[in-house]
C-alpha cells in the first residue's frame, strides 16, 4: 500500500516546483514585455528629438535664405544707384562742357563780329581772326579732353559699383543644412519559450516523487519489527495497580505457588 504521508510530501513538493516555474515564466514574460516597452519608449522620444532638430535646421535655413535674398535685393537697389549717380555726373559733365563750348562760341562770335564792324582789312585783322579761332579750338580741346576724362572716371567708378555689387553678393553665405537621420526602429524581443519551463516543471514533478519514495523509506526504516508492540510496556508502566492485580491473580491460580509466606 502507498503511504499517505509519502504521496502527500511528493504533491506537495510537486506543486512547488511546478508553481515556481510558472512564476519564473510569468516573470519572464513581464521582463520581456517591460523591456520591449521601453525600447518603443525610447525609440519615440528619440523619433521627437530627431523631428524638433530637423524643425529647428528648416527654420534656420529659411532664414538665413531670406537673408541671402534681402541682401541681394539690397545689393542691387545699391548698385543701380551708383550707376544712376555716375549716368547722372557724365550727364553734367558733358552739359557743362556744352555750355562751356557755347559761351567761348558766343565770345568769338562777338569778338569776330567787332573785328568785322571795324572795317579794317589787312594782315592784321586776319591775323586776329584766325588767333581768335585758334584760341577757341584750344578752349574746345580742353574741355573735350577734360570731358573725355570726368566719362573715363565715371566708367573706373561703375566697374567699382559692379565691384562693390559682387562683394555684397559674395557675403551671402548659404545655409549647410544638416539632416537628422531617423532612429533605428527597435527590434522587439520575443516572448520566452515554455518550454523550458514545463520541463523544469517536468523535473520538479519527477524531484517530488522521488522525494515521495525516498521519505516513504525512511518512514519504513523507522517501523518496528513484525508481532512487535513497542507500545505496551509503556501502558503498564503507566498503571502500575493494574499490573499489580495482575501479577496476583496468576499466583493465585498458578498450582504450588504459595501466596503468602
Amino acid at each position: 500500500m502507498c503511504d499517505p504521508v509519502s504521496i502527500g510530501f511528493a504533491v506537495v513538493s510537486a506543486g512547488l516546483g511546478i508553481g515556481q516555474q510558472v512564476a519564473a515564466y510569468q516573470q519572464a514574460q513581464q521582463e520581456t514585455a517591460y523591456m520591449n516597452a521601453q525600447a518603443q519608449q525610447n525609440y519615440q522620444f528619440a523619433m521627437l528629438q530627431t523631428s524638433a532638430a530637423n524643425i529647428y535646421e528648416n527654420q534656420r535655413q529659411t532664414m538665413q535664405e531670406t537673408l541671402n535674398q534681402q541682401n541681394t535685393e539690397l545689393a542691387g537697389l545699391a548698385y543701380a544707384n551708383d550707376i544712376s549717380q555716375l549716368n547722372l555726373r557724365i550727364m553734367q559733365e558733358q552739359e557743362a562742357a556744352a555750355q562751356k563750348k557755347q559761351e567761348t562760341g558766343k565770345a568769338f562770335l562777338q569778338a569776330k563780329g567787332e573785328v568785322s564792324a571795324a572795317g579794317r582789312i589787312g594782315n592784321t585783322v586776319d591775323n586776329l581772326i584766325a588767333d581768335y579761332y585758334r584760341q577757341r579750338a584750344q578752349f574746345d580741346f580742353a574741355t573735350d579732353r577734360n570731358l573725355a576724362f570726368a566719362v573715363n572716371q565715371s566708367q573706373q567708378d561703375k566697374r567699382g559699383a559692379a565691384a562693390n555689387y559682387a562683394n555684397r553678393l559674395a557675403q551671402n553665405q548659404p545655409y549647410l543644412r544638416q539632416v537628422q537621420l531617423d532612429p533605428i526602429r527597435p527590434m522587439e524581443r520575443a516572448a520566452p519559450s515554455a518550454l523550458p519551463y514545463v520541463l523544469g516543471g517536468a523535473s520538479a514533478v519527477m524531484s517530488g516523487i522521488s522525494s515521495g519514495v525516498s521519505m516513504r523509506n525512511n518512514l519504513r526504516n523507522l517501523q518496528p519489527p513484525p508481532r512487535v508492540n513497542p507500545f505496551a510496556n509503556l501502558s503498564q508502566n503507566l498503571n502500575p495497580s493494574a499490573n499489580l492485580s495482575q501479577n496476583i491473580t496468576q499466583r493465585a491460580f498458578t498450582p504450588g505457588l504459595t501466596l503468602y509466606r
